[in-house]
């Protein structure tokens, strides 16, 4: 059952249904192909993700945090906070966003080095330190939060990045490496598979973490020596595998094996990435508008169109495809093509002893 629904202001968004076709005054066919809807959101719309009941959560990059209703309403949004640079400016860069077991929402301020934590029952707002430059969040099975840090927590050399981990009491860094330093080594975007192990990626590598004790797992995957060294959003299929974006190229990463190449696309702007309960792969792609539709075999099946500037991308638990459109603000919603919900999502909920 929802908890009490948030109160901050906000204003009702109308939707629109995207055209596909001509309009037409005959009766409407009994098999009816995708319908898409577009929603207004939050400026700079980028990070989602999708609570246990249906909710829709959005996180700006100037640290807007909306929510919006299952059919898309728009139930209020909220400035989370920022921080003073060393000039006296206001400082905000959201990026990552997770929602825990209990519904809580976390969002990630790169310009400030810490994580918000969001009590919608009534509207708290904690704060917890990281390490320099927080990026990218997920939730273990335990309901603890990790953040990939893009930062050095070093000034001097050797300079290695952070992976910060949130319990209930405690806040604990590791290295997110225990061989690459940071001339090639930072910890951004982050997702947890069923085993605890954390991944995270950035700057030209993946990493891998036990969960239970932060220690660094043997072995690391390369990305340096292919032809866009910068793997980007990473999630979790349901044989545990992983899979990264890297600007214009797809990756399947398993522990026993090299880095394969699932899908590429010259001139490809690869963001966001959800994987659903059969395994098919979404991905969101900037220089197109689109989000696509690859099968576990790297196929391309389909591209939506999306709005302008797509980033996040979630799945809800009927199939719907939901994808933040950094641009314009919105969030586009496709109808019922995905085998939802989603199986092990890149900064989004994940549940103590596995999802519902």
């Amino acid at each position: 059952m929802r908890r009490t629904a948030l109160t901050f202001v906000g204003i009702p968004a109308l939707a629109f249904v995207l055209a596909f076709g001509a309009a037409s005054c005959a009766p409407a066919a009994k098999h009816r192909g995708p319908e898409a809807y577009t929603y207004s959101a939050v400026t700079a719309a980028d990070g989602i993700a999708i609570d246990s009941s249906g909710y829709i959560w959005v996180l700006g990059e100037a640290g807007d945090l909306g929510e919006l209703s299952p059919n898309g309403a728009l139930m209020g949004q909220m400035p989370l906070d920022s921080c003073t640079g060393s000039g006296g400016s206001s400082l905000t860069g959201y990026y990552g966003i997770a929602i825990d077991a209990y519904g809580n929402v976390w969002a990630v301020n790169y310009a400030c080095d810490f994580v918000d934590e969001l009590t919608p029952s009534n509207n708290s707002l904690s704060h917890f330190d990281t390490g320099v430059a927080p990026y990218g969040i997920a939730i273990d099975y335990a309901g603890n939060a990790w953040v990939g840090d893009n930062g050095s927590h070093s000034l001097t050399p050797p300079y290695y990045s952070d992976v910060t981990e949130i319990g209930t009491n405690t806040i604990t860094k590791y290295p997110a490496s225990s061989t690459t330093s940071f001339n090639s080594n930072c910890a951004e975007s982050v997702a947890i598979d069923q085993y605890n192990v954390v991944w995270l990626s950035g700057c030209g590598y993946v990493y891998m973490i036990d969960g239970s004790t932060g220690t660094p797992l043997n072995g690391q995957y390369d990305f340096v020596k292919t032809n866009n060294p910068s793997p980007g959003s990473i999630a979790i299929d349901p044989n545990n595998d992983a899979w990264v974006t890297d600007v214009d190229s797809i990756y399947l990463l398993n522990p026993s094996n090299a880095p394969v190449l699932m899908y590429s696309a010259s001139g490809a702007n690869l963001k966001g990435i959800a994987i659903d309960r059969v395994g098919d792969v979404w991905v969101t792609d900037d220089s197109t508008g689109t989000v696509l539709k690859l099968n576990p075999n790297g196929i391309l099946l389909a591209a939506y169109a999306v709005g302008n500037g797509p980033g996040g991308v979630a799945i809800d638990a009927y199939g719907n495809v939901w994808v933040a459109n950094t641009t314009d603000g919105t969030v586009t919603k496709w109808v019922g093509i995905a085998a939802g919900p989603q199986y092990w999502p890149y900064g989004g909920p994940q549940f103590p002893a596995g999802q519902p």
